[in-house]
């Protein structure tokens, strides 16, 4: 935990390179956070949907989390996952199991907003936005949909 501190305190660092390089090394650890196998087929999903075979990959989702309720990267892909089909309801609810067993994930935090967005529920995404930014200040895109929220609401 202390390491997983460590890098999330990097999010923060005015140095691109070192924030960079805590991204990519959060992103490591949550992938493997259910072991190799899981891993593997986290990446077999991941290809499906660069192949555009989103039914398949939907599958290899539900049964990740099936094997392993606990691995939230695996809700957080399903999430990813009917964010792409389009349905977004579904895609909030798994960035909110994410955010249970992670509250530091900035992509579930991105992604609910985006969601939200979608939604036109632009007070809820702004509080995703703004928390996706507590954890990563420096990613722009959070503040971009920020302000495209607020200008739905005004």
């Amino acid at each position: 935990m202390e390491k997983i501190q460590h890098l999330l305190d990097n999010l923060k660092s005015e140095s691109s390179g070192i924030r960079s390089q805590a991204t990519g090394k959060l992103w490591e650890i949550w992938y493997q956070e259910a072991g190799e196998a899981a891993e593997s087929e986290l990446h077999r999903g991941e290809e499906l949907i660069s192949d555009n075979r989103l039914n398949e990959a939907e599958q290899v989702f539900v049964d990740l989390i099936r094997n392993y309720p606990a691995f939230a990267e695996a809700h957080n892909k399903l999430a990813t996952l009917l964010f792409l089909k389009r349905q977004y309801e579904d895609s909030v609810v798994e960035c909110e199991q994410t955010l249970k067993m992670n509250p530091h994930h900035f992509g579930a935090w991105n992604g609910m907003g985006m969601c939200l967005y979608q939604l036109a529920r632009y007070e809820e995404a702004i509080k995703s936005f703004e928390m996706a930014c507590r954890i990563q200040p420096y990613a722009d895109v959070n503040r971009g949909y920020i302000g495209r929220c607020r200008g739905k609401l005004n």
